[in-house]
């Protein structure tokens, strides 16, 4: 009797460990479906001079980055993404690469802009395997080379004040495509950091330029010029509001026109002002309506915390950054990914929204 309980420790020991190995394929497999039931990107046009915001004066740096890249150089780059690549589809590059372009703009306004999501910066890797083609374009573009910001994933520091300040700006300079949230993972999630609103409330206007834009190309280019200058007086009037209790006034637009992502950015900036613990639900007073019922709908059945999706805040993002929240990835290129919902959430699944 004694040496049968051996055998039957080793045969409970084996049955545990084929029943954790099937769980853990069943997980797999169930992962794998829900990546395949992801939309594909979509073969449609995609915005004129990178979707610029009425009335900026950037439309001479859009041509500039165009001519630099030109069709021949464009091609390498594609051919190359897509050798590493082999399940991208030509709409999926087309896409991602828009939102390169638009952050190639963005280093020609500011003076630091961190790189915020994976498959982007997995195609400017590919772009910088062409060393002599990669310094004409910065040099064509903006009078220098652009350096290289490495998406640093998720084992990296969290820079949220950092993140921050790229979603006011890209907000001020894009309307967003049914993707850019997909590429870069949700906009608003956190609020500016102290340090910045304290800039931009009491520092000097000639300072404040210096430390937060690209003066080298701004004092090349008049556009950029132009561009800087706007952009911080936007900022500083803003911020100027920015104190603890104080309510976002500004007229609402309609819910998915171009002035709305410029509308939440300035809620962003106000209520950045407000305790940490507060910013959330600040922030949620202003989400499209539709998406407030996605949200809600979604928080009554299985997250925490309601996980909306929008053209500015899509749960199902490929960004590759840190999330709270597994639910549905995948589907592009990309592999499984990450999904996001706001600060401080956690849940099993997110429903709603996206492409």
């Amino acid at each position: 009797m004694s040496g049968l309980i051996p055998t039957i420790v080793v045969l409970l020991v084996i049955v545990s460990i084929l029943s954790a190995i099937r769980i853990v394929r069943k997980l797999a497999s169930s992962s794998r479906s829900r990546r395949r039931r992801r939309a594909p990107y979509k073969d449609t046009p995609l915005p004129e001079m990178l979707g610029l915001q009425r009335m900026l004066p950037l439309q001479p740096a859009v041509l500039r980055m165009e001519r630099a890249l030109n069709e021949t150089f464009t091609a390498k780059i594609r051919e190359r993404v897509k050798a590493e690549h082999p399940a991208m589809s030509d709409a999926e590059f087309n896409w991602k690469f828009l939102e390169l372009k638009r952050y190639f703009l963005m280093t020609a306004v500011l003076r630091d802009v961190p790189m915020f999501s994976a498959p982007v910066d997995d195609i400017w890797h590919e772009m910088l395997m062409f060393t002599r083609e990669y310094t004409r374009f910065g040099e064509a573009f903006v009078g220098s080379t652009i350096h290289h910001a490495p998406h640093t994933g998720e084992a990296a520091e969290p820079d949220p004040g950092g993140r921050a300040w790229f979603d006011w700006v890209y907000a001020q300079l894009f309307v967003p495509t049914p993707y850019s949230a997909r590429i870069w993972g949700p906009f608003f999630r956190y609020p500016l950091s102290r340090e910045l609103l304290e800039e931009l409330q009491i520092s000097p206007p000639s300072e404040s330029l210096a430390r937060l834009f690209n003066q080298t190309a701004a004092a090349r280019y008049s556009d950029i010029r132009e561009t800087t200058s706007l952009l911080l007086r936007l900022a500083r009037e803003q911020a100027a509001s920015a104190r603890p209790g104080a309510a976002y006034k500004a007229k609402r637009p309609q819910a998915g026109s171009p002035d709305y992502m410029p509308y939440l950015a300035g809620a962003l900036m106000v209520y950045s002002a407000a305790e940490a613990a507060d910013f959330d639900g600040l922030m949620e007073q202003h989400l499209l309506e539709e998406e407030a019922r996605q949200r809600a709908a979604a928080s009554s059945s299985s997250c925490s915390s309601a996980c909306g999706a929008s053209y500015w805040n899509d749960d199902r993002d490929d960004s590759g950054g840190d999330s709270s929240c597994s639910g549905d990835g995948g589907g592009s290129s990309d592999g499984g990914s990450s999904s996001s919902c706001s600060s401080g959430s956690s849940c099993s699944s997110c429903g709603g929204g996206g492409d």
